[in-house]
């Protein structure tokens, strides 16, 4: 190592989600509004006071896998291969890489488990007992099998870490990777992220904490980020996935430059039940912050903001709130958006996808709209670019995620001029 930081840069991006499964169909169904959400179809949601969720659709996984690999691989695990196999195609990766292949890793981000298998598992076991068990159920289960897998199917294996920070966890993943390349460890990184907890007894415990919204009669208008009616969010799934790489190695190889990430920042501190509220925006301040310094930039070199924007009445507020307390007056003229109208929660897959639709926004000149936005909170009086999208250049964008139980994470990327 000479010491040099090196520049990291984005050159791939691939994507699973409940509005489409390519990067030109889901930037499509953002701009024009196309929601993801309706009844559940995975199990019977009858019982339950939330019986709406956005579902990933038309996913084949004869596309990506054997059928006996796919048994073998929880649903989670599936969208997020099917990502950072996408995502290698989108950047034109080459299939055998010439040179340093063991300075090629995996960052994955995931939930505390693949939780379909682990369910699924734990029902076998206790209709059937332990004689018609299968083994394959342990590794299906275990966190880390989705980076696992991806490795093995990239040959990207020098490297492969598994982070869990609920939806902070893909942005802590990506921010793992780009100090991996910036560092001269490594050259390249695949980031990937996915979850698919739409299951029986996780979907029951998110209704039980009263996290989700109840307006299960019209789904295409049920989350609402930021709107003074929001009464909670959507559970979803997806999987995403982007391509970092060392600029100069990018342009060796004349891969097209999508981003570049400038600045990374995170924070967990945590909370308990009755400081949440002052934690909360104090923690999302803080990644925020963190993220700025690190991209040796300050406050009104943001132009646009990817927001965590979950509709959960509270959160929102709280989240306003530390974007006031960062950026002072200045956080009046930002353009926010929340993508989750449409999608839903995919909780770890959650803030790839938000990075993913800043970056097509920078490319593409055009700001996502935060749909559903009709009726003004005077707690949340930002500018959120409400229900059309919005034709502006920008050359620098703010991405926030929040986890649950107090772990945020923000990054900063910009054009290349």
């Amino acid at each position: 190592m000479n010491g040099v930081r090196r520049r990291v840069v984005i050159t791939g991006m691939g994507l699973v989600t409940p509005i489409g499964n390519t990067v030109g169909e889901f930037w499509e169904g953002l701009l024009n509004g196309r929601c993801g959400i309706g009844p559940i179809t995975h199990f019977d949601a009858s019982a339950y006071p939330c019986t709406i969720a956005a579902e990933v659709k038309d996913f084949k996984t004869s596309d990506y896998f054997e059928r006996k690999r796919a048994r073998h691989l929880a649903r989670g695990t599936q969208f997020g291969v099917a990502a950072a196999l996408d995502c290698l195609k989108h950047a034109n990766w080459p299939r055998h890489t010439n040179g340093d292949t063991h300075r090629l890793g995996i960052s994955a981000g995931i939930g505390n488990s693949p939780q379909d298998a682990v369910e699924q598992a734990v029902m076998q076991l206790r209709d059937h007992g332990y004689r018609r068990a299968l083994g394959y159920n342990l590794r299906k289960s275990v966190p880390h099998s989705m980076a696992s897998e991806a490795a093995y199917r990239t040959g990207f294996r020098s490297t492969v870490m598994t982070f869990s920070t609920a939806c902070a966890s893909g942005i802590n993943a990506l921010g793992y990777a780009a100090e991996e390349i910036r560092s001269n460890r490594l050259d390249a990184m695949l980031c990937v992220a996915a979850d698919a907890n739409i299951t029986k007894y996780t979907f029951g415990y998110f209704c039980k904490a009263g996290m989700l919204s109840r307006r299960n009669n019209d789904p295409a208008r049920a989350s609402r980020p930021f709107d003074a009616k929001r009464d909670g969010g959507i559970l979803g799934e997806g999987g995403a996935s982007v391509l970092l790489e060392e600029y100069e190695s990018a342009k060796r190889r004349g891969a097209d430059i999508y981003a570049e990430i400038l600045g990374f920042g995170c924070s967990g501190l945590g909370y308990h039940h009755e400081d949440f509220e002052e934690s909360t925006p104090a923690g999302m301040a803080a990644a925020i912050g963190e993220a700025l310094a690190a991209a040796n930039c300050g406050p009104p070199a943001i132009d646009y903001i990817g927001a965590h924007g979950v509709s959960d009445p509270r959160l929102d507020a709280w989240e306003t709130k530390a974007f006031k307390e960062v950026f002072g007056d200045r956080a009046y003229d930002i353009p926010i958006s929340s993508i989750k109208a449409l999608t839903g929660i995919p909780q770890t897959a959650t803030g790839i996808l938000q990075l993913i639709a800043g970056i097509l926004a920078i490319n593409h000149g055009v700001l996502p709209p935060t749909m559903n936005y009709e009726y003004p909170d005077p707690e949340c009086d930002l500018d959120y670019i409400p229900n059309e999208p919005r034709h502006n250049r920008i050359r620098r964008a703010l991405t926030l995620m929040h986890g649950f139980n107090g772990t945020d994470a923000a990054v900063v990327v910009g054009g290349i001029p």
